[in-house]
């Protein structure tokens, strides 16, 4: 495994990530695991302090009753390994926007797809809410809390009128479409994976039999980040209100609103490690929702040539 200096040159940066199709970001080293055990020729570099792994991943040959993208090769056939760039962004909106932007200002051409992979916590609010170990793929990503509180109640970044992002002569106020299509076809290679397998993570650690892990349900809807993780059941409530969103993280707006801004096609799917309701961290099943979605990751990447972009 190649190592990079922490100021590797921009040259040497550029060299490294040159055609790279996918790109795969992910807040810790915890989330990357799954992606990076089923990656090959793995080589390591470091650039101002952020890990990035170069890998390739093999195609998974196409359903013969799954529908082919535009160009995409005939059902069943399978295309060279993808050429991945994963990158341990470490929490939080900065971290990832700055990773982000590092390998988009430095990578020609521009990747074919970005997925942010991880876990997050789901609101519990409507009958289809997302439940532990289930995977959720955002469809629209907002700054959860960007904005202001005011006597009269809260005030979005579009009520503000601040200027965050005008693309295409149109301020988005702090929240970012995610292709409508390329989500329903994501969640289509999700649905298709056979879970029956899959084993606990702690198990697998332990040398034991693995225990079955039901199917995790796979849902789309909108998602928010906030730097500030919800902890309240009742903020939990008025969140999942405001922004008709089924789950949170600390990270997909960011990458969502660079990816919007360099025109690049963004993903974003997260397994879901505890409800949004009063804190209870030992309640959490984060090895859970690493798995699921390392694994979900793993196998949209590998059906790249099936995804409408």
């Amino acid at each position: 495994m190649a190592q990079g200096s922490s100021d590797t040159p921009r040259e040497d940066v550029r060299d490294f990530l040159r055609d790279r199709p996918v790109v795969l970001l992910t807040a810790t080293e915890a989330e990357a695991a799954p992606v990076l055990a089923a990656l090959g020729k793995v080589e390591k570099f470091l650039v101002a302090k952020i890990a990035f792994y170069l890998g390739e991943l093999s195609p998974e040959p196409s359903p013969t009753t799954a529908p082919a993208a535009a160009g995409a090769p005939a059902p069943g056939a399978a295309g060279a390994p993808a050429r991945v760039v994963l990158a341990v962004t470490g929490c939080d909106k900065a971290n990832a926007a700055h990773a982000l932007t590092c390998i988009l200002e430095n990578m020609t051409p521009a990747p074919r797809l970005v997925v942010q992979a991880g876990i997050a916590g789901a609101f519990t609010a409507g009958p289809s809410a997302p439940e532990v170990g289930d995977i959720v793929l955002a469809t629209h990503e907002a700054y959860a809390d960007t904005g202001s509180s005011s006597p009269q109640g809260w005030l979005s970044a579009a009520d503000l009128g601040l200027p965050i992002s005008c693309l295409d002569g149109v301020e988005t106020g702090g929240k970012f479409p995610i292709d409508a299509g390329l989500v329903g076809a994501a969640a289509t290679v999700i649905e298709a994976l056979d879970w029956s397998g899959a084993g606990r993570p702690e198990a697998e650690d332990a040398g034991t039999a693995q225990a079955p892990v039901r199917t995790p349900a796979v849902l789309a809807g909108p998602c928010v980040t906030s730097s500030r993780v919800t902890g309240l059941g009742v903020e939990a409530e008025a969140l999942a209100a405001r922004w008709g969103a089924l789950a949170e993280s600390m990270e997909g707006a960011a990458a969502a609103h660079v990816c919007a801004l360099y025109g690049v096609p963004f993903l974003e799917i997260r397994g879901i490690s505890n409800l949004v309701v009063d804190r209870d961290r030992a309640s959490w099943q984060v090895e859970q929702a690493v798995a699921v979605a390392g694994r979900a990751a793993v196998a949209v990447v590998a059906a790249l040539d099936r995804l409408p972009l």
